[in-house]
C-alpha cells in the first residue's frame, strides 16, 4: 500500500466518524448506545478498531463518538442548559477539579468490571478520582518533516523559534497550554522556572513566531496531517500520532522528547449522561490491561498502569510518554498552574491566558 492510499483510506475513516457525530442526536434517546466524545484522527481509527468495535459486538451496545478536541467547555455548557448528550468523554486533568462539582457525575467503581479493578488496583491512587480515571499519559513534542531538515535537525524550542536557521512554515495549538511554556524556553526561561507563567514574556514571544505559524490548530489529528501535506515543515503535536507515522507507517517525519510535555488525561462521564451504565461498561472494556496494551500497537498512548506496561509490545512502550528515558527529557506539564485563579481573579489561567492569546491572534 503506498503512503498516499494510506492516507486516503484514512480520510475515509475520519469521514465515517463524521457520519457518527451526525448520527449523536438520533441515538440520544436509546437505550443500547453509548455517545462517546472521540479524539478522531488515526488514534479514532485505533480505538474504533480494537475497543469500539469489539465492545459492540460483545455488548450489543452501539458506541457513537462524537469528535471534539476541547470537551470541558462543551460539557459545562450540556450541563447548565440540562442537556447533556455525552456519557464518556476525554477531560484534561485540572478539569476533573474545576468542573467535578457542577458537571461530572461520580465514577461507581463496584460497578467496574474485574479486570478493569486490577488495572485500576496497579495505579496510583492521584489517578483514580471520584469525578474520573487517567486512561493515558500523553506527550507533546516538536515534530518535524525529516525531508526537510537534513543536515541540521531541531532540538528545542529555541530551534522552533529560529526561522533563520531553521527557516519553513510552522503549526501550533489555538490553546496557551504549551504554547506559553515552549515561547518562554524559546525565550531562554529554563524548564525548572517555567511556572508561574510569565504571560506577557510569553506573549511577546509569541508574537515574534506568529508570521511563520500557517496554522494554528485545533485537533490532535490536524498537526501530523500539515506534515505530512507539506503544509507546515515543524510542529508542535501530539507524540502519540507522530510515533505511529514513524513505527507503523514509516513516514518521512521525526521528533524530539527534549523540552517536550508529559500529562495526563482522564475519562470522566458528564452529569445526566443518557447512558450512565453503558458508559461504564465501555469504561470497564478500556480499562482491561491486555485489550488496553493491544491497543498501542495502533496507536502508541498507553494507560498508566505496570499491568498495561508489562502486556505491552516493548518495541512499542519504548515510545511512550511515560518511557523514563523520554520523560528524563520532557518536563512534568502543571494542571494546577493552569487550573488555579487567574491575575485577575475572575476565571483560571487557562481561560485568562486563552484570552489574551485570542487577542494576539486576532491581530
Amino acid at each position: 500500500m503506498t503512503f498516499t492510499s494510506r492516507w486516503k483510506r484514512l480520510a475515509s475513516g475520519i469521514a465515517g466518524t463524521a457520519l457518527l457525530t451526525m448520527a449523536a442526536g438520533a441515538a440520544f434517546a436509546q437505550d443500547n448506545v453509548v455517545i462517546m466524545q472521540d479524539p478522531g484522527g488515526a488514534y479514532g481509527e485505533a480505538l474504533r478498531q480494537v475497543m469500539y468495535d469489539p465492545f459492540e459486538k460483545e455488548t450489543g451496545i452501539k458506541v457513537v463518538t462524537v469528535q471534539e478536541a476541547r470537551s470541558g467547555p462543551r460539557i459545562k455548557a450540556q450541563v447548565e442548559a440540562g442537556k447533556t448528550e455525552w456519557d464518556l468523554t476525554f477531560i484534561f486533568d485540572q478539569e476533573t477539579k474545576l468542573l467535578g462539582d457542577c458537571c461530572l457525575a461520580d465514577i461507581d467503581y463496584s460497578k467496574l468490571s474485574e479486570g478493569a479493578q486490577k488495572t485500576l488496583a496497579s495505579m496510583p491512587d492521584n489517578l483514580k478520582r471520584p469525578k474520573g480515571i487517567a486512561l493515558q499519559v500523553i506527550g507533546v513534542t516538536l515534530a518535524y518533516q525529516t525531508e526537510k531538515y537534513t543536515a541540521e535537525t531541531p532540538q528545542n524550542w529555541a530551534d522552533f523559534w529560529n526561522v533563520e536557521k531553521f527557516p519553513g512554515k510552522r503549526c501550533l495549538p489555538a490553546w496557551p497550554r504549551f504554547v506559553f511554556e515552549a515561547a518562554l524556553m524559546a525565550d531562554g526561561v529554563e524548564k525548572e522556572k517555567l511556572y508561574p507563567i510569565d504571560m506577557e514574556r510569553a506573549l511577546k514571544k509569541i508574537a515574534e513566531i506568529k508570521p511563520h505559524v500557517s496554522k494554528w490548530w485545533t485537533t490532535a489529528a490536524q498537526a501530523p496531517q500539515l506534515l505530512l501535506d507539506g503544509e507546515a515543515d515543524m510542529c508542535m503535536a501530539y507524540a502519540g500520532r507522530i510515533n505511529n507515522l514513524i513505527v507503523v507507517e514509516g513516514a518521512p517525519v521525526n521528533m524530539t522528547w527534549n523540552e517536550g510535555f508529559v500529562y495526563y488525561d482522564f475519562f470522566s462521564i458528564p452529569k445526566g449522561s443518557p447512558h450512565y451504565d453503558n458508559a461504564l461498561k465501555l469504561l470497564s472494556y478500556r480499562l482491561d490491561a491486555e485489550r488496553a496494551a493491544e491497543l498501542t500497537t495502533l496507536y502508541p498512548v498507553a494507560v498508566p498502569s505496570p499491568l498495561v506496561f508489562a502486556a505491552a509490545d516493548p518495541k512499542v512502550s519504548l515510545y511512550w510518554a511515560n518511557n523514563p528515558e523520554n520523560v528524563a527529557k520532557a518536563i512534568e506539564w502543571s494542571p494546577d498552574y493552569w487550573g488555579a485563579p487567574s491575575p485577575d481573579g475572575k476565571s483560571t489561567n487557562e481561560e485568562y491566558g486563552q484570552e489574551k492569546l485570542n487577542e494576539l491572534l486576532a491581530q
